[in-house]
């Protein structure tokens, strides 16, 4: 078991002491994916990304931006296109840049995660929004902690008009939590924050092993869109990428507690390998977190 108390608070802290500039609703933009599928994400800052679906029937959310202000320009740009009610809103996984827009969403009487999703935001919301709160992001203050109310545990199906979502659970990976969506007739995977593009990802929560399975798992769909929880529209390419960083840090650490070396001289060995290796990517000051909560992860296998 890694203990991680703290560091997580730490890490969290870290996390958003970079991702959180006031000029996030500025930067906001709304892309059209494929027919009745839209995101709308950002440039800098918190880019979490928001996807809706518009089917015959009604509207699907998926994550709900980082305050009810963020959620309620969501729900402007649905308006834009369609007057049909919110039937269902989806969490990928708990962390508020996702979920603490959800008390927008409350009237379409249906809120899903997978339900350590709800237990999180039941047992620690408060404390994770009041981390929100110490960086005044514009709106932080209203934001009520809103659990799902329907949870599942290993994979639902959700059918709305003309469309079949798939939630599917892997297991543990960026979090204890993390729902994969797959739309199987628009060859499309919804990842949540399972997948950053061209991003540095946050490892705070994270299980970096069980994370590589979910990549392998979601490699298998058939799909050829992938929506990351970060980051700009990507393919099949873009869960490799994925998959691949986590494995070269995971390779790397382990070689360097192989060698008996500290979590110091590991991440002064390892971070600019990768740092080299991924210049093109945002938020390379992350590496040495995710070295971090790689050795945390490994050394603690290697004592059980």
């Amino acid at each position: 078991m890694i203990k991680v108390g703290s560091l997580t608070t730490v890490l969290i802290l870290s996390f958003l002491v970079f991702s959180l500039p006031l000029t996030f609703a500025d930067k906001a933009k709304t892309i059209k994916v494929l027919k009745n599928v839209y995101t709308i994400t950002s440039g800098d800052g918190i880019d979490s990304n928001t996807t809706f679906i518009i089917t015959k029937e009604g509207v699907i959310v998926i994550d709900t931006r980082p305050t009810p202000a963020e959620a309620r320009k969501v729900l402007a740009e649905i308006r834009k296109l369609t007057a049909l009610p919110i039937v269902y809103t989806i969490n990928t996984h708990y962390h508020g840049d996702h979920t603490f827009g959800n008390q927008v969403f409350k009237n379409s009487k249906t809120i899903i995660a997978h339900k350590n999703v709800r237990n999180k935001l039941i047992e620690s919301g408060q404390k994770h929004l009041s981390l929100f709160k110490t960086f005044g992001l514009p709106g932080i203050d209203e934001v009520e902690i809103t659990p799902p109310n329907i949870i599942y545990e290993k994979e639902m199906e959700i059918w709305l008009g003309e469309y079949r979502l798939q939630l599917l659970y892997h297991g543990k990976g960026h979090t204890d939590g993390d729902t994969i969506i797959y739309i199987d007739q628009l060859r499309t995977v919804i990842t949540g924050d399972l997948v950053f593009n061209k991003k540095i990802p946050y490892t705070a929560d994270a299980y970096i092993d069980d994370w590589i399975d979910s990549l392998k798992y979601i490699e298998l769909l058939k799909n050829e869109t992938v929506i990351p929880g970060h980051g700009p529209i990507g393919e099949r390419t873009t869960i490799i990428s994925m998959k691949h960083y986590l494995m070269n840090l995971k390779e790397l650490v382990l070689a360097q507690l192989k060698d008996k070396k500290t979590l110091k001289e590991t991440q002064e060995i390892v971070e600019p390998i990768l740092r080299k290796k991924y210049k093109d990517w945002e938020d390379l000051d992350w590496i040495k977190d995710n070295i971090e909560r790689a050795w945390l992860e490994y050394s603690s296998k290697q004592k059980t």
